[in-house]
């Protein structure tokens, strides 16, 4: 149901749109994907330039944007092993988004939110739209 919520608003208003095959320089292995508490560590990460894996929330079935709860960067390239620190345990059963960003002002930290949408931008796929991928915390991911 998330993942058909967030095609739906990504066709709906071109906002977001989920899914590894619309960009081979982007992608997001939720297979496998881990929480405790206020840790998520992803399998996997691609990104074509240093940037951000970046954690949102869902609430009604519509991401939480722009702000975050967590974020952690990566280099260009393919980072196994992700782990991103929230600002607070997540929720089992609850459900998120992993979104990539680019690091555009070069500094290594993350500057996107309320107020600097133009620093630190997500990253697009082929149809322009930020890449994201859901996950539901507590569900088994493999």
């Amino acid at each position: 149901m998330l993942k058909q919520s967030i095609v739906a608003l990504a066709l709906g208003s071109s906002a977001l749109m989920a899914g590894p095959a619309l960009a081979d320089h982007l992608n997001i292995a939720t297979d496998g994907i881990q929480v405790d508490g206020d840790t998520v560590t992803i399998p996997s990460v691609l990104i074509d330039e240093p940037g951000f894996v970046v954690i949102h929330e869902v609430l009604d079935g519509q991401p939480v944007v722009p702000a975050s709860i967590g974020n952690a960067y990566v280099e260009g390239g393919t980072t196994d092993s992700v782990e991103i620190t929230t600002e607070y345990p997540l929720e089992d059963g609850a459900d998120y988004i992993a979104m990539l960003h680019y690091d555009t002002d070069g500094d290594g930290k993350y500057s996107f939110g309320d107020g600097m949408t133009d620093v630190d931008t997500p990253a697009l796929n082929t149809e322009d739209a930020p890449y994201v991928q859901p996950f539901t915390a507590g569900d088994s991911m493999m």
